[in-house]
Formats: C-alpha cells, sequence, structure tokens
C-alpha cells in the first residue's frame, strides 16, 4: 500500500517489463515505470534489473545507465544486466570497464563478455576473456562455450576449439544442446577440417534443421556442391521444409562449384514449390553463380529484375563476372552503381580505376586515381593469418611489427630462391 492505493506485485511488474521489452513497446513501458516508482520499488533490484534490460532493447542506454547508477546496492545481476545492454548497443568499451570494476563475477557476467566480444567481430577479446575466464577457476557452461567456439570460427583457431570438443565430450551431452553441437560443427568447418566437421554431423543425433543447414553452408564454403545437393535431397527426404538459410547454403554451393544449371533449378523451385520470397543474399547467390560460369548478360538481367533495392553484394558479384569476362563496358556500369551504394568503399574506386585503363580511357582513369587522393583513399594492405600451437598470428604486407620478422622474411627468401630453381 502506497499512498492510499493498492500496487501491483513486484512480480507483476517484472512480467509486465518483459513483456514491453519482448516487443520493443518503450511507449507502454514509460507508464508502468512511473508506476513503478509511485510504488517505491526502482531500488528493488530484481526490477531495475528488467527495466535496465528494457531501456537498453530499445536503445534508451542513458536512461538504463541512469537506473544503474542511482541504485547503491548493486548485485552481479545488476551489473550482468547494464554489461548486456551495453553490449547490445555496441558500447564494448565501456562493458569491458564495468566488468573490470565488478567486484563478483558469475558465469553469467563471464558469458556476457565472451559472447558480446565474439558477436561484435572481437573474437580475440572473447578468447581472452575465456582464458582469464578459466584462470579465475569459473566453469564454463554451454553458452560460454557456444560463444568461445564462435570466435574459434572467426580467427580460424583449431587447436582451441578442438580442446573445446574434448571438454564437451568430458563434461557436457552434446544431444542435449543442439545450438552447441551446430556450432562445434560450424567451427570445424570454418577452421577448415570439413571431414571432421562432417563426422561430428553424422555421429550426433537428433538433427534438427539448423544443423542440416551448418552443414550444407559447410559444403558451400569448400565448394563441395554434389556433396551440398545430395545433403539438400536428404532433407526433403526426411520431410523437413527448407528455409530461406537453406536455400542458401544450396546456391553458394551451386556457385562455388560451377553448377549453373542446378543453381537455376533451386532458385526456381525455392519460389513456385516451397513458397520461400528470396531475399538480396539468395539473389547474390545466383547472380554470383552466373557471373562465374560467363552467363554475364542473364546475371545482369536477373539484377534488373529484383523487385526491391539493390545491395552491394549483387553487384559485386556481377562486377567479378565482368572484369574476369572482359565485359568492361557492363562493368563501368555496375561500379558506377557500387558508388553510388558504398562511396567510402576504396576497392569501388580502385575497380573503376581499373576499368578505365582497362579501355584504354586515361583521362578518366587519372581522374578516379586523383579523387581518390583528394578523398585520402588508398589501398588497403593484404592479410593474412595462422594458427601455431593455438596463438593465432596475423600479418599484413610488407609487416615488421612481428617479434620474429626477420626471421620470417630470411626464411621467405629461402623460399623463394628454392621456387626459382625449381621453375
Amino acid at each position: 500500500m502506497a499512498d492510499g492505493r493498492r500496487f501491483p506485485s513486484k512480480s507483476s511488474f517484472i512480467y509486465a517489463i518483459k513483456a514491453c521489452s519482448a516487443t520493443l513497446a518503450i511507449s507502454q513501458a514509460k507508464p508502468i515505470h512511473a508506476l513503478i516508482f509511485k510504488a517505491g520499488l526502482c531500488s528493488d533490484r530484481f526490477i531495475a534489473s528488467s527495466l535496465i534490460g528494457l531501456y537498453s532493447s530499445c536503445g534508451y542506454l542513458s536512461h538504463a545507465r541512469q537506473l544503474f547508477d542511482e541504485i547503491t546496492d548493486r548485485d552481479v545481476t545488476l551489473h550482468t544486466a547494464m554489461l548486456t545492454g551495453f553490449i547490445e548497443n555496441g558500447e564494448i568499451e565501456h562493458a569491458k570497464e564495468l566488468f573490470d570494476k565488478m567486484p563478483a563475477r558469475d558465469v553469467v557476467a563471464w558469458n556476457a563478455m565472451i559472447c558480446g566480444c565474439s558477436q561484435c567481430g572481437l573474437p580475440e577479446d572473447a578468447l581472452e576473456f575465456f582464458r582469464v575466464m578459466q584462470a579465475s577457476m569459473v566453469h564454463p557452461n554451454r553458452v560460454t562455450l557456444i560463444g568461445a567456439l564462435s570466435a574459434c570460427s572467426q580467427l580460424g583457431c583449431l587447436a582451441l576449439g578442438e580442446w573445446i570438443h574434448a571438454y564437451i565430450n568430458r563434461h557436457l551431452d552434446l544431444d542435449e544442446s543442439p545450438v552447441l553441437y551446430n556450432a562445434l560443427v560450424n567451427m570445424y568447418v570454418k577452421c577448415g577440417r570439413l571431414d571432421t566437421a562432417l563426422q561430428v554431423f553424422i555421429e550426433r543425433e537428433p538433427k534438427n534443421l539448423e544443423s542440416w543447414n551448418t552443414m550444407l553452408n559447410g559444403f558451400a564454403i569448400h565448394g563441395c556442391g554434389t556433396s551440398a545437393l545430395s545433403l539438400f535431397s536428404q532433407v526433403i527426404k526426411l520431410g523437413l521444409l527448407p528455409d530461406r538459410i537453406s536455400f542458401i547454403g544450396v546456391l553458394m554451393a551451386c556457385s562455388h562449384a560451377g553448377l549453373i544449371d542446378d543453381a537455376r533449378s533451386c532458385f526456381y523451385f525455392m519460389r513456385k514449390v516451397y513458397g520461400v520470397e528470396p531475399n538480396a543474399e539468395h539473389y547474390g547467390c545466383l547472380v554470383d553463380a552466373l557471373s562465374r560460369g560467363g552467363y554475364i548478360d542473364e546475371a545482369w538481367m536477373v539484377i534488373k529484375s529484383i523487385p526491391f533495392r539493390q545491395n552491394a553484394g549483387v553487384y559485386g558479384a556481377l562486377l567479378s563476372g565482368c572484369l574476369r569476362y572482359g565485359n568492361y563496358e557492363l562493368g563501368l556500369e555496375v561500379a558506377r552503381h557500387l558508388l553510388e551504394i558504398e562511396p567510402w568503399e576504396e576497392s569501388r574506386y580502385m575497380a573503376l580505376f581499373s576499368l578505365y585503363a582497362k579501355l584504354g580511357r586515361d583521362e578518366e582513369a587519372m581522374k578516379v586515381r586523383k579523387l581518390m587522393v583528394d578523398m585520402g583513399i588508398k589501398k588497403s594492405s593484404g592479410s593474412s593469418a595462422i594458427e601455431i600451437d593455438g596463438v593465432v598470428h596475423e600479418f599484413l604486407a610488407n609487416d615488421r611489427a612481428h617479434c620474429q620478422s626477420e626471421d620470417i622474411y630470411s626464411m621467405l627468401d629461402v623460399l623463394s630462391s628454392t621456387l626459382e630453381l625449381h621453375g
């Protein structure tokens, strides 16, 4: 009872906040927050955590931070709610600062940092948090391992991925966690071990559609078009309805393997038989398949038939085909479209410069070159990475920052000399 009125219970408030959070209904949430304030429950840690999650999900991070700062007795749950809010809004550095200040950290807090860094394209940071977590004697759970496997996939860190696989076999049951099992298959695919990925895929049951899609994507990445089509046939025979992701995997596999007719057929059946409307990725895969096969005009017709605004990926696929098969005039038109979509992307200017040069239009080529100089656009250095004893080493072209760069370049000289001797 407060100011003579009866208010809902704490649990009712929490359920209402979660409902607003799930639907991003910020307008409905504000009156609920006002009622919570009148009831004197803003300092309740469970309600405050729910409100922080709500405001963070809706993009009102300053509101969430204000709520967090106003509570003096903050526990791990409240800290984790704020951590998650920072991560959801891409504020990783703020999340790291808050994490470092936490008086205590449970596995949920560690998971927030590991998965957050992995999802935000910071796999090195994710694995560093994973290592520190283990040193802190906090036992990982399924969520932890899914985040760590995702980071291994991004880095191609096979040794750590294999260690995680062994840990799972000792301590967990993969059959009870299809998501973890799919993350493991994906890790082996991305680390180049398609054979091991297939072995894990075959051995584990039950399989859901995501499991089949993960393996389909693996075959696609490695250019195994026939295997992808065979796997897709099994999906159909089992009575599973393929979704958008299934068809992306099949179309990508057909493209990489040069199976042009199969790509056309899959695109047709996707719409006419399974009622899956193609999105930009599906069109991109079809255009890529046609462009790789030299069907440049057909690929251009496909692009012009797309019923929505085309993205850079679709035009990029056709541009590659134009350069490969010498259709430079069409390539110029495609390159201009790409510049309109991505005026900040250096590779678009490089492609336009190259096309003008190939057509002998030196004046236009020099104008593009001058524009690049005026805009401060430079060609990025190429990079590569290799994993040795569980540590990923990244190298840039002409880079001498590595601590063993002298030894590396000496060995490159030896290799170059040996290659020259053998022709």
